[in-house]
Order: C-alpha cells, then structure tokens, then sequence
C-alpha cells in the first residue's frame, strides 16, 4: 500500500521558510533575531512623569478633604502674664465649602484642642451666598466649646452686613448675618475687651483704626433722627445699630491702656509697608487671611497663585511676601491664614489646592519683651 511520504521533522526544518515566516531576518553580522525598538526616553519620561502627577493630584484630593490644624505660637511685647497661653481659634475663607456631614471633620481635627475664643476673618459664604455651611461650622464650635465667644468679620466676597437693600426682608441687616448671630456668633462691630485679674486684651476689626469717629458721629446723628422722622423701623434700627458701635468704638479707643494687648481682625492683609504707619502703632498683631495660603504651592518654591485680580499678573507668581504665615513689621505682628476653601467667580478654572492642605490656626499668645 502506497502512504503519502511523512513531512520531514528534522531539527533543520525549524529554519525552513515556513516555520520562519513569522520572524524578522537579520543582515549578516548582527544577532539572528533584531532586538524590538524601544520607545524614545523624552517618550518614556514625560509618561512617567504624567503618571506621578496623576499620583500626587490623587492624594493631594485626598488630603483636601480633612482639616489640617496648624498651631502658632505668637510672642507679644509686654503682653501681661494673665494672657500667656491665651488661645485663639483662627478660621478665614470658608467659601462655603463642607468638610463632612456638618462640618464634623473640623470638630474631628480640633479634637480636644484648647481655645479660648475663636475668630472668623471673612468670606465665609459660598459664591451663591449659601450659608448653610458657616452655620454648621459655628454650631460645631458651639459643641467644642460652648464657652469661647464666636466673633466674626465680612471678607470682600461676603455680602454687605447691613444695607437698605435688605429692608423688604424685614431687617437692615444680612440674612447669613442673622442666621450666625441665632447660632451664638457675634459680629465684631465694635473692640472687645477681654479681662483677666484686672488686665485686659482687645479684639477690634481693622475698620475701627482709622476712623474719623467725630465727623461719623455727627453724620450719624443726623441719619438717625431723619430716622425717626421717617418712622420706618428698619432705618431706625439701621441708624441706631450704627450709632451704637461708633459710641463703643470712640468709648473702646479712651480706654486702651498703654499695658493693654490689641488684637485686630481683617480679612485683607495690610499693604506692604502699612504695619509700619502710625496707624498700626499700638495693635499687637494682626490676623487676616484672604490669600488662601497661596491656594497653589510647590514644596521650595512658595505660591505660585493667589486667587487676587488686584495682585501684579493677576495673582500668578506672586513672590514669598505676606501670603501665608507668621511675620513681623516693628513692634506689630501679622498672621496670614491659608484659610479653608477655593471658591472665587474671577477665575472658575482654579478650584483646587494644590501642596496647601485646608487649615485651621490655633494661635496661642505668650510675653515678649522685645
């Protein structure tokens, strides 16, 4: 019987041209198969570099969902002993942002921190003007501590605190203003003194410095009676609330003693130089925020944007300056929040920070003698 002859299964018949179809012929004197081409490095390392961007913008997203607490320690010229210690709670441009269900992770981060008051340096509010946020906020300091006053200051994205415009309402003054003096906050409208064993240490909004407090008092008393003849409540309440805290406020300024501590609140930092003026003379320190710590940091370099239309280049590479932290001019000192939150409608496409954590200061005062 005839069988078709069997293909031949030699170790030669591997190199034959139809096993070897498949692989890639090499010229003579270079290895028998041709090494695969490697991607060009410039290749290689900008998708190295993409992929650790995209590491550390995860966690960067995940560190900026939790409150960071930074803690300072402020020395204050010839502050009396009975205020060593003395702890203030600093928060500065929430924007309206929530940090968990009721603002419980900043009460998580506090802890049980000490502080004996707590100040609230400015836009609190979101863009859309929601308040529910700062509420929450101050409910939860409430349950920290119930017995540290809340005390609180409009920023320069904050809706006016009192206006004609808020009469239909039924008040002169804000809704979000309303709203966190219900809650148990108090708006500095005019300096507070706080005592200890005869001493005393002074809490004043940066607009109560410069006042021409003889002129407003005469233009205030004349609203006031324009008021009453008008017999409209809410211009009455209006004229009296203003008439009431420039009257404490000139009353504030007799009483500052020499010894006196003076702690002044404002949401924008002072202007290059402006710690210096007689204006500042007798203030001690400063607390402010407004820059949001530069909002976007690199580790070494600083900021690299602050969120401020008015800053040279529209706030891109600021320089180091006063945008974050503890510095001093003469005798005063001024301490820059990193603040909170990112919102601001002048630029909707930076709603991020980046290497700047959302942070909360306590400041804890201590006697210098220089």
């Amino acid at each position: 019987m005839n069988r078709r002859p069997s293909q031949s299964r030699t170790g030669y018949d591997s190199f034959s041209a139809r096993h070897a179809a498949h692989f890639t012929a090499s010229t003579p004197g270079n290895d028998f198969f041709d090494v695969r081409k490697k991607k060009p490095l410039a290749l290689r390392m900008a998708f190295s570099f993409f992929l650790l961007a995209l590491a550390l913008l995860a966690v960067n997203f995940s560190v900026n969902q939790f409150v960071h607490v930074a803690r300072v320690t402020v020395p204050v010229t010839g502050l009396p002993e009975e205020f060593d210690g003395y702890t203030l709670l600093q928060i500065s441009d929430l924007k309206g942002a929530s940090f968990g269900s009721d603002q419980n992770l900043l009460a998580f981060a506090l802890g049980d921190s000490r502080f004996d008051a707590v100040v609230l340096t400015g836009d609190m509010l979101s863009t859309h003007e929601n308040a529910q946020p700062l509420y929450a906020l101050i409910e939860q300091l409430r349950a920290c501590n119930p017995d540290a006053p809340i005390y609180f200051i409009a920023g320069d994205d904050d809706p006016p605190v009192t206006s004609t415009a808020y009469f239909t309402g039924g008040s002169p003054f804000a809704p979000w203003v309303l709203g966190a003096q219900q809650r148990g906050a108090q708006l500095l409208a005019s300096p507070q003194a706080v005592t200890r064993d005869g001493q005393t240490l002074w809490l004043m909004a940066g607009n109560h410095l410069s006042l021409d407090v003889d002129t407003m008092q005469g233009q205030f008393e004349l609203q006031y009676l324009k008021a009453l003849d008008s017999g409209d409540e809410n211009e009455i309440e209006l004229a009296s609330h203003n008439l009431k805290w420039l009257e404490e406020t000139q009353a504030a300024r007799k009483a500052i003693a020499a010894q006196d501590a003076v702690i002044t609140l404002t949401h924008t930092p002072p202007a290059a130089g402006e710690l210096a003026s007689e204006v500042y003379r007798d203030v001690d320190l400063v607390l402010c925020g407004h820059a949001l710590g530069g909002l976007i940091r690199l580790p070494l370099a600083g900021p690299v944007f602050i969120p401020s239309p008015s800053l040279p280049r529209y706030g891109l590479f600021p320089g180091r300056g006063t945008h974050y932290g503890l510095t001093r001019e003469g005798k005063t000192r001024l301490y820059v929040s990193p603040g909170l939150g990112t919102e601001n409608d002048d630029y909707p496409f930076f709603f991020f920070r980046l290497f700047n954590p959302p942070t909360v200061t306590l400041i804890s005062l201590t006697p210098s003698s220089i």
